[in-house]
């Protein structure tokens, strides 16, 4: 289970999906008198900015296309967890979704280096490497491997920081603690590397394994430390920003191809302006939600020796590029 992800199983609705709901996805979206319709599904629930940017999407494409072209949001799961609308959108079942970087990590997984902790130093230099030329080589994996591609700019879901009940300022100070991390192996291989015993938790049950000891420790977003009121269950907020989350629109291929250029290029420059509006968003509130925290009794540690974590983690980020991720790490610094 994913990040963000639905406890309830939708792989009867995937299983149902086949080639024909592909074509008959894409026969109806040519226009005509009808218009254009499209339903955008998320796993996160109304609020998150994945999904606020969907809803800008919405509104802004609606208007620019007089009702031409019509929206429906489904936040929350309604169409199951993370993975499972990626099989679902793939397959032609739902038009859209609004999404975490995993799509990536399902269809063109040698390409989801920047999903990873400790790769990156920071958004821009996540927008460089997503939009550079070299990467397009990811992009159109995705859209062969995944029947799907991102119709805007990344979203910036801000720095992934660590909780827990001691100060942690360096990479010793999570020796042996128990951490709470999705099943994502390239996660758990870093986060071994650094000291860390990653404990595998759904995030729903992410409150009451602190709670009750069976992770010592977390670690994710502002907005996810809030909105689960970590605060209650953990002392310190350590920021030690090891992964920049993002996000975007995806857009099911097949649908996308059976558009008129006209909409095509509509969605294709709605998306990069509901997208970026929606990173700007996220990054002027992040900074608020840290202040929050620190209102409700989180002790917040900004001196967090962050080179030092990266030097830990560099010897299990260089084995990741040499065995399963495109490119070498020195390339990517340098896109």
């Amino acid at each position: 289970m994913l990040d963000g992800a639905s406890g309830v199983s939708r792989r009867s609705v995937i299983n149902g999906i086949g080639a024909g709901a592909i074509a008959a996805t894409a026969g109806c979206a040519g226009g005509g008198s009808s218009g254009v319709e499209m339903t955008i599904a998320s796993t996160f629930e109304p609020g998150h900015i994945l999904v606020q940017a969907a809803e800008n999407f919405k509104e802004q494409i609606e208007e620019e296309s007089d009702g031409d072209i019509s929206v429906e949001i489904s936040p929350g799961g309604s169409y199951g967890s993370e993975d499972e609308i990626g099989e679902v959108v793939s397959q032609g079942g739902v038009e859209a979704h609004s999404a975490g970087s995993f799509p990536y990590y399902q269809f063109a997984s040698e390409y989801w280096f920047f999903g990873c902790p400790f790769v990156l130093s920071g958004y821009d230099q996540l927008l460089s490497v997503l939009e550079s030329e070299q990467m397009q080589e990811g992009h159109d994996t995705l859209i062969e491997n995944g029947n799907q591609r991102p119709i805007g700019q990344q979203i910036y879901r801000g720095a992934r920081h660590f909780t827990s009940n001691t100060p942690i300022r360096e990479p010793g100070d999570v020796n042996g603690l128990n951490l709470r991390l999705p099943e994502l192996d390239p996660w758990v291989q870093t986060w071994e590397q650094v000291g860390a015993s990653p404990t595998p938790v759904a995030l729903d049950e992410l409150y009451s394994a602190l709670e009750q000891g069976t992770a010592d420790a977390s670690e994710g977003g502002a907005e996810q430390i809030s909105s689960f009121n970590l605060h209650e269950v953990q002392s310190h907020l350590s920021l030690t920003s090891h992964l920049i989350a993002n996000g975007n629109i995806y857009i099911n291929e097949s649908f996308y191809q059976g558009l008129d250029e006209t909409n095509q290029d509509l969605i294709m420059e709605v998306g990069q302006e509901a997208t970026q509006s929606a990173a700007e968003k996220s990054q002027e509130r992040e900074q608020e939600l840290i202040d929050e925290l620190d209102d409700q009794g989180m002790e917040v540690i900004e001196d967090v020796d962050t080179e030092a974590f990266q030097e830990e983690a560099s010897p299990a980020v260089e084995q990741l590029f040499d065995e399963t991720w495109a490119f070498d790490w020195e390339s990517v610094r340098n896109m």
